[in-house]
């Protein structure tokens, strides 16, 4: 699958919007724990 077809949306399944979803939260976590230990 190309990166055109995967992010046209039409073409987007529940199981890819929920891959989407759970990646993008852990993006989230990741930065908001990174944000939080490095500050002294």
């Amino acid at each position: 699958m190309r990166v055109n077809e995967f992010l046209n949306g039409e073409s987007l399944t529940g199981n890819q919007a929920a891959a989407i979803f759970v990646v993008w939260l852990g993006i989230v976590l990741a930065g908001g724990f990174l944000l939080v230990f490095s500050v002294p």
